[in-house]
């Protein structure tokens, strides 16, 4: 008899969406090794009044089914839920909320401030379950190890109780490595959000501006409109920007050869699929010292770091690039040889085979 995962999580599988990937090659990967994956996510539990309700919804929807797995792999908010129970329960992360929530509520990420109403309910009804999970949980498969240090600290787990896992790539080959030439341009992939860095890109594009160097700018996948993402922007640069609020993964290989090198100035991430496809396509990467991307990121050699918020040292970082081809084409090539190794196949089967080991 085939052995059985129910897998718990707040988004949908689907191969081309962030989370919802990672989760869809894990599935392909316990399927492969004779599991039964049981997903339970937003289209099993339905409409929802509030977010509150998932972890509820989706445990009477698992008693329900009658059946008794082998283990269970539950998103962190849904977890508390699932640990009271004999089976074995892997906490699945990709970002440890709490330690995001700690200099959040200190206005110390986003400039917008947080509200006393969400200071005392946001732990009550969100951050309480993954605490509870956290803590009880068998075992944790954590994104970074910035998550795992925090996990030890705060939740006094052992660090054998832990598996830092990694996101994968889709293999790309681009017909143009090096972008755009004569328009030395910047790509940005994320959202656009206080937590992804827009301010520090569009404060190190002022110093650059001001400096006369021309760099343009490519923002993809931003969720904001055109007209709303250039309103952050000061009107003497708007110009120099593109805007795609959404794009199909297919379309991703034709705006990373548009590009010169990437630029992810986040201040807080788990291990963003952004980056590692970027790496994977042979771009020079620019991003923040912190969270899973100095884990994939050996400054001065796959890629260029530095401190969260640092605008004046991203504004230089991106100038020596712009002066100085050879330094990215090197550090593209040693990022694309560096990932190689991270195919889906294989970062997924580290998981089957960790949590294989700890049934």
């Amino acid at each position: 008899m085939n052995r059985v995962i129910i897998h718990v999580s707040e988004v949908d599988i689907n191969p081309q969406a962030g989370m919802g990937r990672v989760e869809y090659h894990w599935k392909e990967a316990f399927q492969d090794n004779g599991f039964v994956f049981i997903h339970i996510g937003p289209k099993e539990v339905g409409r929802l009044w509030h977010k509150a309700l998932f972890p509820m919804k989706a445990y009477n929807y698992y008693k329900k089914l009658g059946i008794v797995p082998d283990a269970f792999i539950v998103h962190e908010p849904a977890s508390g839920y699932f640990v009271d129970n004999e089976i074995p329960c892997f906490v699945e992360s990709h970002g440890i909320e709490r330690r995001y929530w700690e200099p959040s509520k200190n206005n110390l990420i986003s400039n917008e401030k947080v509200s006393l109403k969400s200071k005392i309910l946001y732990p009550l009804w969100r951050l309480s379950g993954c605490d509870k999970g956290l803590n009880r949980a068998k075992k944790l498969l954590l994104i970074n190890n910035d998550d795992k240090q925090f996990a030890i600290n705060y939740y006094h787990r052992l660090p054998e109780d832990i598996l830092v896992f990694r996101n994968g790539i889709t293999p790309l080959r681009l017909k143009n490595v090096t972008g755009n030439i004569g328009k030395f341009t910047v790509l940005f992939n994320g959202s656009w959000i206080d937590r992804k860095g827009k301010a520090i890109l569009i404060k190190s594009a002022e110093i650059l501006y001001m400096k006369k160097i021309a760099v343009y700018y490519l923002l993809i996948g931003t969720g904001a409109g055109t007209n709303e993402v250039l309103m952050d922007w000061p009107k003497y640069l708007r110009p120099f920007v593109t805007v795609v609020p959404r794009f199909h993964e297919n379309d991703e290989l034709k705006y990373l050869e548009e590009s010169s090198l990437f630029v992810l100035p986040s201040f807080y991430e788990g291990q963003p699929l952004s980056l590692l496809q970027a790496m994977a396509a042979g771009k020079c990467c620019i991003t923040t010292d912190c969270c899973g991307q100095k884990d994939l990121i050996i400054d001065n050699d796959t890629g260029l770091l530095f401190m969260p918020g640092d605008y004046v040292k991203l504004s230089l970082l991106i100038e020596q690039c712009y002066h100085n081809k050879s330094l990215t084409d090197t550090i593209g090539n040693n990022a694309m040889n560096y990932i190689r190794e991270f195919t889906w196949e294989s970062v997924s089967s580290e998981v089957v085979q960790y949590v294989l080991a700890n049934l």
